[in-house]
């Protein structure tokens, strides 16, 4: 009755394990929307500035032919911060967008993880069962079992780095 108790209380490995995954996840998600947040905001503060620039060429177009070269000079300067305004916002803005996106979470932390809940339990059995007395052919199955389980977990390591270091 302890022993469910406390197994009641504990999470499993499994909904540990995709309880990792799932934050890897969320935290891709955040990236990726924090990122293209920010691009739409310069741009969008990019366009504006155009379009506030262009107001301002008009206006000062307009009262420079009328007042014959009189305070069109300003004018033309102040629109032309806002078109540099506008330009550099724009550009900034397709360059964040240019970026390539962040890889998507792998799960390979997860499935050593995964492999590592697998393989203990069964290691565990497998020595107890030994221990207890078992007949000579289940106490070599077990030691093959074991052998190729600890096999098993060094390829996948040596596959894992071998993977990483032609990335």
């Amino acid at each position: 009755m302890d022993l469910a108790m406390r197994a009641a209380r504990q999470p499993s490995s499994l909904s540990l394990i995709v309880g990792s995954y799932l934050a890897d996840w969320r935290r891709w998600i955040g990236r990726l929307i924090t990122s293209y947040a920010l691009a739409g905001g310069l741009m969008l503060m990019g366009a504006v500035s155009l379009l506030i620039a262009i107001g301002i060429g008009v206006a000062a177009g307009f009262h420079a032919i009328e007042v014959r070269y009189g305070i069109w000079i300003a004018y033309a300067a102040i629109g032309g911060a806002f078109v540099l305004l506008g330009l550099l916002g724009l550009v900034i803005g397709r360059v964040l967008l240019a970026r390539p996106a962040p890889h998507v979470p792998r799960g390979s932390r997860q499935a050593g993880m995964l492999k590592r809940a697998v393989a203990a339990p069964v290691a565990t059995r497998l020595i107890a069962t030994t221990r207890s007395g078992a007949d000579t052919t289940t106490q070599a199955m077990a030691a093959g079992a074991v052998i190729l389980l600890a096999a098993w977990l060094a390829a996948s390591r040596f596959r894992r780095r071998h993977a990483a270091a032609q990335d």
